[in-house]
């Protein structure tokens, strides 16, 4: 059970597991729109609108959570929603479930969607396309900014290593590009990739009701490898688990390991080193965050694309050295308690100083 429950918990890369209060749902407000879209290869997934608030400027914002997290993990609550603050601001954002997240179609041979179809590269080539072009349609915006948390980033990044087009400028959140320079996360492919690669999915909503009934047995520190508890206040982190938690399926579990295990970001058919791709291809400018002392992705995990990038570029590492009250986790980049008054600001500032029609920044 020791063992289930440290699996559950340092599965989620965007998303916690471990409980300490029942189950409880937030339901979205009404200002949220479900889009329902289709991929090329027939899953059909749930994308959450919000329209801008007051007159509208820049180019939409779309949102990708990580591994083992449902769009709920950019879209929490009132206080704590990436998404409802860039509609605020005047942009309008878009929330997407991934397949196998949210209300978005789950594996299910017998239609036609096989468990090997949930890999970061199907993400990326499939789902973000069919997200991309919904959203154009839906605003009338020929391009769209880019924000994705954890491995939300890293299927950016793929997106365009692979040559996908249409994204005006991106921000990456704790997406660390190298899994084998530490943290917890190299850990935790290392220890339970041989338990969860064979299994077709791990169950993370009833681990996480599994795990709330063990939680005062096995008392593990977990709170200080997801977050920073000088960011977020631990009923955040309850309501983040709650209603947070998506199924993590072996395929993608296999990829990260052999990520690990190559030292390289690679395909599934290990055919494309993808860091190597990005230093070739054409890039919209990117902003890099890493947090000063996310235990999930070290900031030199996280630095590993920014190096490679070939466009404009810039890094941010939140943390007290640049201005932060305190240094950031991992999960503190989209839900603490600060972040809407320290980190996002910034994040609006670069996507407007990339806005379609205004001057590139050179790299540096």
């Amino acid at each position: 059970m020791r063992a289930l429950a440290l699996i559950a918990a340092l599965s989620l890369s965007g998303c916690p597991t471990l409980m300490r209060m029942p189950l409880t749902l937030e339901p979205l407000p009404r200002a949220a729109e479900g889009m329902r879209i289709r991929t090329a290869d027939g899953w059909e997934l749930v994308l959450i609108r919000y329209r801008a608030a007051g007159p509208g400027r820049g180019v939409p914002v779309l949102l990708v959570a990580g591994i083992g997290a449902n769009g709920r993990c950019m879209d929490l609550d009132g206080a704590h929603s990436l998404a409802r603050w860039f509609s605020e601001q005047g942009r309008e954002s878009f929330v997407l479930n991934l397949r196998g997240t949210g209300h978005s179609d789950a594996p299910d041979p017998r239609r036609g969607r096989p468990y090997a179809g949930e890999t970061m590269d199907s993400f990326a080539s499939q789902d973000l396309p069919a997200a991309m072009a919904a959203i154009r349609e839906a605003t009338g915006a020929a391009k769209v900014d880019y924000v994705g948390h954890s491995m939300g980033g890293l299927v950016g990044y793929i997106y365009l290593a692979r040559g996908g087009q249409g994204i005006n400028a991106a921000i990456t959140l704790g997406s660390p590009a190298r899994l084998n320079w530490g943290g917890q996360f190299e850990t935790f492919v290392k220890l339970a990739a041989p338990t969860i690669s064979p299994l077709r999915k791990l169950p993370m909503a009833s681990i996480a009701e599994l795990s709330y009934l063990t939680y005062w047995q096995i008392n593990p520190p977990l709170d200080l490898v997801l977050y920073n508890p000088e960011n977020l206040r631990p009923e955040t982190f309850d309501k983040l688990m709650a209603i947070g938690t998506a199924n993590i399926y072996g395929s993608v579990v296999r990829q990260f390991s052999s990520w690990v295990w190559r030292g390289r970001m690679l395909s599934v058919d290990g055919e494309i080193d993808y860091l190597e791709r990005l230093r070739t291809r054409p890039m919209p400018p990117v902003l890099v965050v890493a947090g000063k002392i996310d235990r999930l992705a070290p900031a030199q995990a996280v630095r590993a694309a920014f190096d490679a990038l070939s466009g404009p570029k810039d890094f941010l590492i939140a943390g007290e050295e640049n201005g932060f009250e305190a240094d950031y986790g991992h999960l503190d980049l989209v839900i603490g308690e600060r972040a809407a008054v320290e980190l996002w600001p910034r994040l609006l500032r670069f996507l407007d100083t990339h806005a379609p029609g205004r001057a590139r920044e050179g790299s540096r």
